[in-house]
């Protein structure tokens, strides 16, 4: 199987050097395409310098503004659809809340489905410097988000995800309307759908970012809460 792994980042000068080099000590010659949202703290020229280090491994798509974590996802899987031919596309954050060491898990997992989600409530609560406010708003969301699509997963608000390529190809990305957080939920509902796909769950532990900030604000917030609601009406 020929992977990628796909990093959106904003701001993420700490960070995106560091992850590089740690998804590259993997086994699987596991490749990387970074999206980069005209981060003004200098994170797109270090993306390209990555590329020049690292031909043919490391690929970049620079982007001109910031239009939400959903916007930059779907400008990246359409970019790797229609210019490489990867069997697996991975989908972390940038500030290490995802562990790279649980990729070949993913990998694993992939192998008898069709999207695999990490998640962090299949066996408890696995989250690390988290407050309670914040672990409430997380464990709510997702109660919310199955309660009003009828999805059974544990954990429907997560981003370190596993996709076969059918399956991004199957879900029509042309009509994803989420622009924030609501884009794995959309995504994910998308597939279960899909009657012809299977969704696997593997267990994780979310580290809270340890450099720079999150990113949430009360606009994600409540495009989620209206957005599950226009997914529950949605027939494709």
């Amino acid at each position: 199987m020929r992977v990628i792994a796909v990093i959106p980042t904003y701001n993420e000068l700490d960070n995106l050097e560091r992850l590089v080099d740690s998804i590259r000590k993997l086994d699987g010659g596991i490749h990387i395409l970074v999206v980069d949202d005209n981060s003004p703290d200098g994170t797109g020229r270090v993306a390209d310098e990555l590329s020049v280090r690292h031909p043919g491994e490391v690929f970049v798509l620079q982007r001109e503004s910031k239009e939400g974590l959903g916007r930059a996802y779907l400008a990246a899987f359409q970019y790797v659809l229609k210019n490489f031919d990867y069997d697996i596309i991975i989908q972390m954050d940038c500030d290490f809340s995802h562990d790279p060491a649980y990729i070949p898990e993913f990998l694993k997992a992939i192998e008898h489905a069709d999207l695999a989600l990490g998640s962090r409530y299949l066996t408890g609560v696995n989250v690390v410097n988290w407050d309670f406010k914040r672990l409430l708003l997380s464990k709510s969301a997702s109660a919310y988000a199955r309660l009003i699509t009828g999805m059974p997963y544990s954990d429907l608000t997560g981003g370190f995800k596993c996709w076969r390529r059918r399956a991004l190809e199957g879900i029509r990305l042309d009509r994803v309307f989420s622009v924030g957080y609501l884009f794995q939920v959309e995504t994910t509902y998308r597939v279960w759908k899909t009657s012809r796909f299977k969704i696997a769950e593997i267990p994780i532990i979310f580290y809270e970012r340890n450099r720079g900030r999150s990113k949430i604000h009360l606009g994600i917030i409540l495009e989620s809460i209206i957005g599950v609601i226009r997914l529950r009406f949605t027939r494709g």
